[in-house]
This record gives C-alpha cells, sequence and structure tokens, in this order.
C-alpha cells in the first residue's frame, strides 16, 4: 500500500500530499454552521467582527453536568441562517429543511448557503432565539400572517415575503416577534371578556408587551444601521410595515385592558396603560420613510425603464385569506354604518363652518403669529382632507372594490425594480404602495386610516400634543398615571387646539366603524371618549353643537356604546 512507501518513494510515483492545516475545532457557532474557519478570536471572532455578526461559541458543560442547554431545547442549536430556520443536534452537522407557511404552496426564495455570496447581508443577523421567541414565532406563521391580510398580496407579502427577510435581518425579525407578541395578547384577552381582569392574565399579558417593546426598540436601533445601504431597502420597507401594525395593535390592547379595568373598578399597573399619541407617530413616520424610498426609485426610473406591475395580483398557487378583516362587525355594519352614512355629510359640512369661523376670527386677531395663521391653513387643508377621506368611505360597496388607482403624482407605469441602483423586490413595492396612502386606498380599512398619511404636519403636531398633555390623561381615578405625567405643565389650550380636536373627532367616528380588525378595534371609541372628556372639561360642547342637537362625535359615541355594550362601558 501507499501508506507503507517511505516520503521519496511517494513522491516518485506522482502522490500529491494534502498541505497540512489545523483544524478549528472551538470555532463561534456561525463559522461552524456555515462551514467557516474561525480564527476563535475572543469575544469576537474576526469573521464576525468584520460582518457585523453576534459571535457566540458553544459552552461546553463538565461532564457531570446537565446535557440539557439554558434555551430548554437538550443538546441543541436554534440559530437562523438565509431563509432556513435550522434546528440540529449538536453532535450533528446536517441542518433540517426550511420552515415554510402552513397556507404556502409556494417555495422560500432560494437563498446562498454562503452568506458572503448574497448581496446586502452585511447587516446584523437575527440572534438564536431562545423558546418564547420561538413560540412567537411559530404564532407569527400560523396566526398573525393570516388575519391581517386582505388579498393574495397581502398573504405573500407577510406571510412569505416578510418571514424570509427577517430570517436574514435583525431588525425586521425584532419587528415581527413584536408584532406576534401584541397579537397573542389579542387573543389572550379575548378570552377573558365577560370577567375582570385576574392576575395571571395580567402577568401573562405584561410579559409579552414587555418583550414587544424590548424587540420594537431593538428594531428602532438596528434599522438605522441598514438605512443607508440601498440593498437594504427591502428590510427598511418591510419593517416599516410591520412597525405599523405593531403600534396600533400594541396601543389597542392596552387601550381594552384599560376599558376592562374601568369596567369592573381595577387599576392597571403603569406598564400597561395606553401610551397615547405613540400610535399615531410611527404610523406617520413610517409612512413618510416608505414614501421616501418608493419616491426616489419611481422619480429615478427613467420612462423607457422595464415597466413593472404594481397592482394587486394573484402571487402562484397561494391562496387567498380565509377570512380578511376589512372593517366593521357585522353589528357595526348593519346598524352603526348606515347612521354614520346618513349624518356624516351634514356634520362635515357644520365642521366646515366652524373651522372657517375660528380661522377667520384668528386672523383678524391683533395677536395673530404667523405660526397662527399656517396652522390656521393647515387646519383647513385637514377639513378638505377629512371631506375625501369620509366620501371614499361611505360610498356604496366601498370595501368591495378591488381597482388599483393610483395618484397622478406618481410614475408608476415606469417602476422598475430590478435595474434601478436602489432596487426593491417587487412584491415589496406591490405591497408597500397597496398599504400606504401612494395609491387610492379601496378597502375601508385603508381608506379611514389614509387620513393619518395625508393630514399636514401642523395638524397632527397638534393633536399629539393634546393627547400627551395631563390635561386629557387620566380621566378615570381607577387609572394609574405615568411618573412623567404628573411632572408636565398643563397644555393651555387654544380656539386652535379646540379645533384641531373637533376634526380629529370626526375622523374618529370614522375609525369606530373598524371595530372588526383586531388591531385597530378598540382604537375609535377610546380616543373619542377621551377628546369628549377633553371638550367637557374646556366647557365647549354648547359651542361645538348646532342649535338644539347634540355635537355629532358625541352622538354616534353613545350610539355606538348603546350598540355594543358588551365591548365597551
Amino acid at each position: 500500500m501507499a501508506m507503507n512507501k517511505p516520503l521519496s518513494d511517494l513522491q516518485a510515483t506522482g502522490y500529491k500530499l494534502r498541505k497540512s492545516h489545523e483544524k478549528s475545532r472551538n470555532g463561534c457557532l456561525r463559522c461552524k454552521q456555515l462551514r467557516k474557519k474561525c480564527d476563535e478570536a475572543r469575544p469576537k471572532c474576526s469573521r464576525c467582527t468584520r460582518l457585523s455578526y453576534t459571535c457566540q461559541y458553544q459552552h461546553r458543560p463538565n461532564t457531570s453536568e446537565s446535557d440539557t442547554e439554558p434555551t430548554g431545547f437538550p443538546n441543541s442549536e436554534i440559530e437562523f441562517a438565509g431563509s432556513e430556520l435550522t434546528s440540529r443536534r449538536l453532535s450533528s452537522d446536517r441542518p433540517s429543511g426550511p420552515i415554510t407557511p402552513s397556507i404556502g404552496q409556494l417555495p422560500l426564495s432560494p437563498q446562498s448557503n454562503d452568506e458572503e455570496d448574497i448581496p446586502g447581508l452585511d447587516l446584523p443577523s437575527p440572534d438564536p432565539l431562545n423558546a418564547t421567541e420561538l413560540n412567537l414565532l411559530a404564532h407569527y406563521l400560523s396566526h398573525t400572517s393570516q388575519t391581517i391580510p386582505f388579498d393574495s398580496l397581502d398573504l405573500y407579502a407577510l406571510a412569505v415575503g416578510v418571514p424570509n427577510l427577517a430570517f436574514k435581518c435583525k431588525a425586521v425579525m425584532s419587528s415581527l416577534l413584536s408584532l406576534a407578541a401584541a397579537c397573542k395578547c389579542h387573543d389572550i384577552a379575548n378570552e377573558n371578556t365577560q370577567r375582570p381582569l385576574d392576575t395571571r392574565t395580567l402577568t401573562e399579558i405584561n410579559d409579552l408587551l414587555a418583550l414587544a417593546e424590548r424587540h420594537h426598540a431593538a428594531s428602532l436601533r438596528h434599522i438605522q444601521a441598514t438605512m443607508q445601504s440601498t440593498e437594504s431597502y427591502d428590510n427598511v420597507l418591510a419593517n416599516a410595515a410591520l412597525m405599523v401594525l405593531y403600534a396600533s395593535a400594541s396601543h389597542s390592547i392596552r387601550v381594552h385592558l384599560t376599558a376592562t379595568a374601568e369596567k369592573y373598578g381595577q387599576r392597571l399597573p403603569t406598564e400597561l396603560l395606553p401610551q397615547h399619541s405613540q400610535w399615531i407617530s410611527f404610523t406617520r413616520a413610517a409612512h413618510t420613510a416608505s414614501s421616501a424610498i418608493l419616491n426616489d426609485i419611481v422619480n429615478a426610473t427613467p420612462p423607457s425603464s422595464t415597466v413593472v406591475d404594481t397592482g394587486s395580483k394573484s402571487h402562484g398557487t397561494i391562496s387567498s385569506p380565509v377570512s380578511p378583516q376589512d372593517g366593521p362587525s357585522p353589528k357595526t355594519k348593519s346598524l352603526f354604518l348606515p347612521l354614520v352614512t346618513s349624518t356624516c355629510e351634514r356634520a362635515l359640512g357644520n365642521l366646515r363652518r366652524r373651522a372657517e369661523s375660528t380661522t377667520a376670527e384668528q386672523r383678524s386677531s391683533a395677536f395673530c403669529s404667523a405660526i397662527d395663521q399656517r396652522r390656521a391653513r393647515a387646519l383647513l387643508e385637514t377639513i378638505n382632507i377629512l371631506e375625501s377621506c369620509a366620501s371614499a368611505a361611505l360610498s356604496p360597496g366601498a370595501s368591495d372594490k378591488k381597482k388599483v388607482v393610483f395618484t397622478a403624482s406618481l410614475n408608476t407605469q415606469h417602476t422598475s425594480m430590478f435595474g434601478c441602483p436602489r432596487g426593491v423586490s417587487p412584491w415589496v413595492a406591490r405591497y408597500m404602495i397597496s398599504v400606504t396612502s401612494m395609491e387610492a386606498p379601496q378597502i375601508l380599512r385603508r381608506i379611514i386610516m389614509s387620513f393619518l398619511n395625508k393630514a399636514p404636519t401642523e395638524f397632527l403636531n397638534i393633536v399629539r400634543s393634546v393627547l400627551d398633555s395631563p390635561t386629557v390623561k387620566g380621566r378615570n381615578e381607577n387609572t394609574t398615571l405615568p411618573a412623567s405625567s404628573a411632572t408636565r405643565e398643563p397644555l393651555t389650550v387654544t380656539p386652535i387646539h379646540i379645533l384641531a380636536m373637533d376634526i380629529f373627532a370626526h375622523w374618529l367616528v370614522l375609525v369606530m366603524l373598524l371595530d372588526g380588525v383586531w388591531w385597530i378595534s378598540n382604537i375609535g371609541q377610546w380616543e373619542l371618549s377621551q377628546v369628549i372628556y377633553l371638550m367637557k372639561r374646556q366647557n365647549v360642547l354648547s359651542q361645538l353643537a348646532d342649535s338644539s342637537e347634540m355635537w355629532w362625535p358625541e352622538s354616534m359615541y353613545l350610539v355606538k356604546r348603546e350598540l355594543t355594550p358588551d365591548s365597551w362601558h
């Protein structure tokens, strides 16, 4: 045998000796998984440092210690690689197959086995998930991503596209887990609607919301590192969509808990209280970031570029959502929606007359500053937007429309998502254009919520300043106020503030129509109750009512409360 021959004889026969090398047996987990040589530098190896990855080394327990890892998975390592979630035994190098959504016949996007071959992956990747986070990931794939979509475009984006991005981007994974945690809180709360909140339920929800807030904060940190890279625009856009859903869902569950506590005379811990205007801030900020990217792509694309269909269309063999949540619950659709439709036009006419009178008085005042004049113009512009929003939302069959209509300012017929240096994947572009106000929304929940994206910044700033002031907070003595609210100076409410909240209240009547959408359902009625409390405290309800009639938002609030007594008190 060749092994018995001396070195000189082996070389003479043409055998080539393999160059000796030292194997890396104690490398980090990521290098082991990708079969890369690790230099075993501590605390982070050179490769993980260069690619900005989290570097972790395998803990080698003593033979006397238990074989169970702290994560609760015996002898297992849970880690993300590309679009695959790999759960493997430490004694085996063979990874398991990729996760595919239960509804999807579509395969996950093909990915390279080597991260360095994938453009744009020099970004922080998700850390290994613990047992709680894996449970939330499963909840997102099996439940959250199935209840939010309205059509097949939404379903593909949330059930297939977004998870694939999350598997390779820490920011998207954090936002996904935040949304899943908020969704699970809603599910838990809905199981306890007819009785007071017990300690076990509050503790479970509190823990989930705390975890969601930590992931939400982490996502904000990580996404800042990716926004300057054009190759990461898919992550930025998908993250923006998830953040909007989470901000609304988090606020909605907190509102639900607060309303339930008021109903049964309970006190909620501070960390479970509604966060007031934050849901508005995140909705507007995410829309601004998304629009900046998409507008930049559209404006930079020459007319000769490849045309990409940005309308809704079927995605392969993926099915449509089983029960899309467009807006009203059955009782609201049959009883409350017709009442709002029949009275809204007159109410908005009265609102416009009050606005014109208030702004005229402000402009004629000797103390009217340039800022006051700008605010007055913004409020009149807001009424125009509200009227358009109400007209589209209350038109016959608004929720049944499927045809995509784009605004004239967008050159969507010449949008190249492949050749443009600032490229965005086609499914991301189609989904984001659909869910933002860059197109004329065609389903009820997007028509109504588009108001926040279109309203002038001056109007939203006024509304936020009022909602966050102690003047509105803590209207119920059983509600514990955050410490920051107790030390904040009360807001001096001016006629401009009153007019802004008058407009906001009329929009909230439309939001009350969305009580069949789980991540929005409680917001309209709660926020309107806050505004009514403010108006009563400022003694202006008589000025807002017309002749002997009640102020329209207040009358609609009382009607809605009578129609759904079990859900609100």
